[in-house]
């Protein structure tokens, strides 16, 4: 039998980071079992939708590399692939279970009715679960408004996709009995469990909407790589048998199994993706890295090439949306604050001055053998000369390394900076 997942978001927001984290797991399934992945917009509960919803999470799962086979986008022999294109099927089905008299009409609804029988399965992730049959009750299949239950359309759309393998968040595990009790009644061998751990926040709930990072377009904005956050999220509950924790999409193909799935809710730790991203930032090659760059540069940047000032950043981001602060100053002169100079500074910046100045051969070699000189001849403390001249050119403590950023910038765009500086510290001690 082929190996068939998928993934049933619901379009009633931005695509949310918890909607990935299943569909990894439900798509490296699939592959790696040489199988089919489904995608299935379970969108029937009409008041909570929202326009572009859909196309969000076709853009979010895209962007991390997920691919499906079958969807509202795509077609397929099983479709349609929305609820809401899917009632008269499953008003239909829920028509024959009255007929079989496994169910029957209330107040204009349709409800299952309970055999009492125990429900049990073994999960794929938790092992034996059993429910008591009198904790199913009665239950709402078909509401007076002609729209299925969840409960009832996920059977109906799963048994007709032919979905093999329900791989899903554990909030559902209280879903299941209910689920066994239809599949039962139309007489259908149930598809294999696996019930995910919940991802939790720092303070061990259940990640929010409202308090939590959840967005898959905000982690985009913010400049997380998708290997990175697919690598991340592949980590959440699940170990690489290796203990490896750097790793492809294609590698966590290959070594999934489900029963290496951890029970616990693992903690969504913002500092290890932070850690992660910062890894694949500078594993990529430059010229991949400056046109990442270049979509979270908002400055004008047709003076200097990214290609040429990004390599600069490398080791100094975790986040792509910290490039901007640390290059902006290459293509806008900064608004430079006396009170961020010591008293040593005019000093050095008279001195890197008058030896940048006397350079005829502008390149990073002779800028660095005159600072040397400079800073043996006046007894600088190293630090705190180059303090001052990251403060002069870029009007903050913190910059790309500051010789090689001197050699982008140009000797007369580095000199007039300089001479900038000065005159914002008139006031303070004159240099000899």
């Amino acid at each position: 039998m082929m190996i068939r997942t998928r993934i049933a978001p619901s379009p009633t927001g931005f695509a949310h980071v918890g909607t990935a984290y299943t569909a990894i797991f439900n798509y490296a399934y699939a592959r790696k079992g040489k199988g089919k992945l489904v995608l299935r917009l379970e969108d029937t509960d009409v008041k909570r939708k929202v326009k572009g919803a859909e196309e969000a999470v076709y853009a979010g799962l895209s962007w991390l590399g997920i691919t499906w086979d079958e969807g509202p986008d795509k077609g397929g022999k099983f479709g349609p692939y929305r609820q809401s294109e899917r009632l008269e099927i499953y008003k239909k089905k829920a028509d024959a279970l009255v007929r079989s008299g496994d169910a029957f009409e209330d107040e204009g609804a349709i409800r299952f009715k309970n055999s009492g029988s125990d429900m049990e399965w073994t999960d794929k992730v938790r092992g034996k679960i059993s429910f008591p049959g009198g904790e199913v009750r009665d239950f709402v299949i078909m509401k007076s408004d002609g729209y299925p239950t969840y409960n009832f359309a996920v059977v109906v759309d799963d048994i007709e996709m032919k979905i093999t393998h329900v791989i899903r968040g554990e909030e559902h595990i209280s879903n299941t009995p209910r689920q066994l009790a239809l599949y039962k009644a139309f007489g259908v061998q149930p598809p294999e469990f696996a019930h995910l751990p919940t991802l939790r926040n720092a303070e061990h709930k259940k990640l929010s909407k409202r308090g939590d990072a959840v967005d898959l377009g905000a982690f985009r904005k913010e400049g997380y790589l998708p290997e990175a956050l697919v690598n991340f999220l592949c980590l959440l509950g699940w170990s690489h048998p290796d203990e490896k924790e750097v790793f492809g999409l294609d590698e966590f193909i290959k070594h999934l199994s489900l029963d290496r799935i951890k029970k616990a809710g693992p903690i969504f730790d913002i500092k290890k993706l932070d850690w992660l991203n910062g890894i694949y930032i500078r594993n990529k090659d430059n010229k991949d890295l400056a046109h990442l760059v270049n979509e979270h540069v908002t400055n004008d940047v047709s003076g200097t090439s990214v290609e040429e000032v990004a390599p600069l950043i490398k080791d100094r981001v975790n986040k792509l949306s910290e490039a901007n602060d640390l290059l902006e100053f290459f293509w806008s002169a900064p608004q430079v604050g006396k009170e961020l100079f010591g008293d040593e500074s005019p000093r050095h910046l008279a001195s890197a001055a008058r030896v940048l100045g006397e350079i005829k051969n502008w390149n990073l070699g002779q800028v660095n053998k005159k600072f040397a000189g400079e800073i043996k001849k006046k007894k600088f403390k190293t630090g705190d000369f180059y303090m001052s001249l990251r403060i002069a050119l870029s009007g903050k403590k913190i910059t790309p390394p500051i010789n090689e950023s001197i050699v982008i910038l140009g000797q007369d765009k580095v000199l007039h900076r300089l001479e900038e500086a000065q005159k914002a510290l008139l006031e303070m001690q004159p240099a000899d």
